[in-house]
C-alpha cells in the first residue's frame, strides 16, 4: 500500500488543482479563460529551458473498489509518475528545416510506481483491471540514442527501451487503446507472450522505422528477453520480479494510414490500420492488428471505432493467447463540454490452462468498459470509469461476476 504521508501529499496536491480546475470550468465565457484553456502549464516554459532539452512530467493514478461481485469486495490505488527527458539539437525546429544532426536525440524516461499491485487476485480476476498494476518501485524505462525520421524515410532508436515508448510509442500499439483503464484493453492487445517489456520493463533493444510513403509505415524491433529483468532491476527497478529466460523477440509491424483520412486532432488519433506479428525463443510466436477510423455517424463532435485482435497458436506458452476487442470513443457529446471524452469498449481474452503458472480454470474472461474523460483544464483530466468482468478466471473455483468503478486521475506538466 501506499505510504499514509504519500498519499496524504498526494491527495492534497491534487485537491488543489482541481480546485484550480473548478475556477477555470467556471470561467469558460471569458475571453481570458478561452486563452487559458489554449495555453496549458507548460513545465518548459516555466523552467525556461532551452530549444534542444524538454523536459515533461505525467502523474497518474487508477483508484479501483468492486462493490458487486469478485473473490471479495476491496479496493487499491496504485500510481505512476513518469519523467521524460529528450536532448536533442533539432527539437525547436521544423522538421522540414533539419539537417542530418538535428535528426538525433537523446531519450530518457523513468517511472516510480506506488500502490497495491495485488487486487486483481484478491477480487479473483486472472487479467489485471488496473492498467498500473505493476510492482511498487523506481523504474529506469529508457536511455535510448534516437534517429527521428522527420521528413525523410529512416528512423531508429536503440539503447534500453520498452516497446510502447512514451515518447512515440508504435510497436504493438494503437494509440486509440490509450483512453482505456483495463490492462486487456489498453495499449498491446493484451499480448501476453511472456516478458514482452511493456512500459515500465524495458531491455536492450533496437527498432528500426521505414516511411516508404506518406500514408505507410513499416517497423522492426529487437528485443533481448533475458535482459528485460536484470537490466532494469540493476538500476534501480523492483528485485522480487520473475526471472527472464533467455531468448529474442522480434517484432514486425506495418501501419497504413489512408490518404485523405481523417486526420489526428488534439484529443482524438488519426484513422490507422495496424497489422503485425512476433516471435520470441522459447516463448512463441502471434500475430496483431487493429483498424480506427470516423464513424461517419453524428456522434459528438467527432468520434473513433475501433477493432483489434491477437493470436498466438502455441497454448503451452501463453497464458492468454486469444484477444479480440473493439470499442467507440465520441468526443464532445455533452454540449459546452468540447474536450470530454464518452469512453466505451469490450474485450474477450481466450485463457490457457497449460502455460505456467496454468491456474486459469475457465477458458475465458471478459470486460466491459465505459467511462467518461473530463478535461477539467489543458493540463488536468479526471475519467470516472465502470467495468463489468465477465467469467473471472483467476481462481480454482468459478467467481461471481465483478462490477469495478474507479476515477483515473491524470496530469501532465
Amino acid at each position: 500500500m501506499i505510504p499514509r504521508g504519500l498519499a496524504t501529499g498526494s491527495l492534497g496536491c491534487l485537491l488543489g488543482l482541481l480546485l484550480g480546475a473548478g475556477a477555470w470550468a467556471g470561467e469558460v465565457d471569458t475571453p481570458s479563460a478561452e486563452a487559458s484553456a489554449d495555453q496549458p502549464f507548460s513545465l518548459q516554459q516555466a523552467l525556461k529551458l532551452p530549444d534542444w532539452l524538454r523536459v515533461s512530467i505525467s502523474y497518474t493514478a487508477e483508484p479501483m473498489a468492486n462493490p458487486i461481485g469478485g473473490a471479495a469486495q476491496t479496493s487499491a490505488w496504485i500510481q505512476d509518475t513518469a519523467l521524460d527527458l529528450q536532448v536533442g539539437a533539432g527539437l525547436g525546429k521544423a522538421a522540414t528545416d533539419w539537417v542530418e544532426l538535428d535528426h538525433w536525440s537523446l531519450n530518457l524516461n523513468v517511472n516510480h510506481v506506488a500502490g497495491d499491485v495485488s487486487y486483481a487476485g484478491r477480487i479473483g480476476a486472472f487479467l489485471t483491471p488496473q492498467t498500473l498494476a505493476y510492482p511498487a518501485g523506481f523504474y529506469p524505462t529508457e536511455l535510448s540514442l534516437e534517429r527521428d525520421a522527420g521528413t525523410s524515410w529512416l528512423g531508429l532508436r536503440a539503447g534500453v527501451i520498452p516497446i510502447n515508448s512514451d515518447f512515440d510509442g508504435t510497436l504493438m500499439t494503437a494509440p486509440i487503446l490509450d483512453s482505456y483503464v483495463h490492462s486487456a484493453l489498453n495499449n498491446t492487445y493484451n499480448i501476453y507472450a511472456g516478458n514482452i517489456p511493456i512500459t515500465p520493463f524495458s531491455a536492450l533493444a533496437a527498432r528500426l522505422d521505414l516511411h516508404p510513403h506518406e500514408t505507410l509505415a513499416v517497423y522492426y524491433g529487437w528485443f533481448d528477453l533475458k535482459t528485460a529483468i536484470p537490466v532494469i532491476t540493476s538500476l534501480g527497478a523492483p528485485v522480487n520480479l520473475t526471472p527472464t529466460k533467455v531468448g529474442d523477440a522480434h517484432i514486425l509491424q506495418l501501419n497504413y494510414t489512408p490518404k485523405g483520412a481523417v486526420a489526428a486532432t488534439q484529443t482524438l488519433p488519426a484513422a490507422l490500420l495496424s497489422l503485425g506479428g512476433f516471435t520470441t525463443d522459447f516463448q512463441g510466436e502471434g500475430v496483431y492488428g487493429s483498424a480506427t477510423w470516423k464513424s461517419g455517424l453524428r456522434l459528438g463532435l467527432d468520434d473513433r471505432v475501433w477493432i483489434g485482435a491477437a493470436y498466438s497458436p502455441d497454448f503451452s506458452l501463453n497464458q492468454a493467447p486469444s484477444f479480440i476487442g473493439g470499442g467507440v470513443v465520441i468526443q464532445g457529446i455533452v454540449p459546452n463540454r468540447p474536450q470530454d471524452l464518452l469512453i466505451l469498449g469490450g474485450s474477450h481474452a481466450g485463457l490457457s490452462s497449460s502455460a505456467p503458472p496454468a491456474y486459469p480454470n475457465r477458458p475465458y474472461e471478459g470486460v466491459l468498459e465505459l467511462g467518461y474523460r473530463l478535461q477539467l483544464n489543458p493540463n488536468l483530466n479526471l475519467q470516472p470509469t465502470l467495468q463489468w468482468i465477465f467469467d473471472p478466471s483467476g481462481r480454482e473455483q468459478p467467481t461471481p461476476g465483478i462490477l469495478t468503478t474507479s476515477v483515473q486521475i491524470s496530469l501532465s506538466l
